[in-house]
């Protein structure tokens, strides 16, 4: 009995205290009481990296997109929609026909990278016809989602007047192994910068 005074004592004064203080807490159900458990909230997904820079190609008013495809029509394909596909954690689709049939690949975080600051840092204006879309060679890093093809610079179509020769240099300065163009084989029309 005189137990059960000493613990109703103590419960009063901490009440006391957690009012005074502006401390008070929850009640939380004791042993044999029922009680709703607490809700355990999932933290969000961080977004990757790539998903991260798609978003931001994306919000770039300097960067623009090829709306058809030189070896067919698959709108799943368009470097857009690859963006997109990105942006939302989604692999990369590429098109129906050649190497890589509808296979679905990761666009490179890198790659992005150096697209997004073609634009940022180098100030070009320009539009992208492929990432992982249309046509390329058999071991092509198109279908690896770690190249870019640029058919538009600054208004001017490439092999058309366009500056492609300072696009290249700035690829290669961005961390580009390989970039291609007018006088490569294949690459009379467009710039092939991979990563």
């Amino acid at each position: 009995m005189r137990f059960n005074r000493f613990r109703a004592a103590v419960a009063v004064t901490a009440a006391v205290f957690a009012v005074t203080t502006g401390t008070v807490a929850a009640a939380q159900p004791g042993p044999g009481q029922h009680g709703t458990p607490a809700k355990h909230h999932t933290p969000p997904k961080l977004a990757s990296e790539s998903a991260r820079l798609a978003r931001a190609i994306l919000n770039d008013k300097g960067i623009t997109y090829a709306g058809t495809h030189d070896g067919g029509s698959d709108r799943a394909s368009l470097p857009r929609q690859n963006l997109v596909d990105t942006a939302n954690g989604r692999l990369a689709k590429t098109s129906p026909w050649g190497h890589k049939r509808g296979t679905r690949a990761a666009l490179n975080a890198q790659m992005l990278n150096g697209v997004l600051k073609l634009n940022t840092q180098y100030h070009f204006k320009f539009q992208v016809s492929e990432f992982v879309g249309g046509r390329h060679t058999s071991g092509s890093k198109h279908y690896q989602g770690r190249a870019v093809d640029v058919n538009w610079i600054n208004g001017r179509h490439v092999g058309n007047g366009a500056a492609h020769h300072a696009l290249m240099t700035a690829c290669h300065k961005l961390g580009a192994n390989l970039v291609l163009g007018p006088g490569d084989p294949g690459h009379a029309k467009h710039v092939h910068c991979q990563w």
